[in-house]
């Protein structure tokens, strides 16, 4: 996880959980495991704090003259990390994902699906009344 980021409601940042060790990983690891099994997921996971900011033209307090960050629990970005690259993991090694499924695992492109709806779209808009929708 990148160092220097913005911090998030709760002030835990990844260098403090980078840093862990002993008996404080071993309770963090703990914590993780546990809302897993459970399900019992903290409410702060559930929220976000999001931030506008102004893009380099007046914000004349209009929305669509700015951007947004949002701020997530850093621990909460870790737990969802480690059991994403896990789940990546099982589903390449063990070829569970098949045919064009699997755009979102590592070593794969979202290209093939992303042309593959471009033609649909093409060949709808071309065989189509103008009447017809998507």
């Amino acid at each position: 996880m990148p160092n220097n980021k913005a911090s998030n409601p709760s002030k835990i940042s990844y260098e403090m959980l980078k840093h862990l060790s002993g008996d404080a990983l071993e309770f963090f690891l703990l914590l993780a495991n546990s809302c897993l099994s459970r399900g019992d997921i903290p409410a702060d996971w559930h929220e976000a704090v999001v931030y506008p900011i102004s893009k380099p033209h007046d914000f004349d307090a209009q929305l669509k003259n700015a951007h947004s960050i949002t701020l997530l629990e850093t621990v909460r970005k870790c737990v969802v990390k480690v059991v994403t690259n896990r789940l990546s993991y099982l589903l390449t090694d063990n070829k569970i994902l098949q045919r064009r499924n699997f755009a979102g695992l590592p070593g794969s492109s979202t290209d093939v699906s992303i042309k593959m709806l471009d033609t649909i779209i093409h060949q709808h808009k071309y065989n189509s009344s103008d009447d017809q929708e998507l």
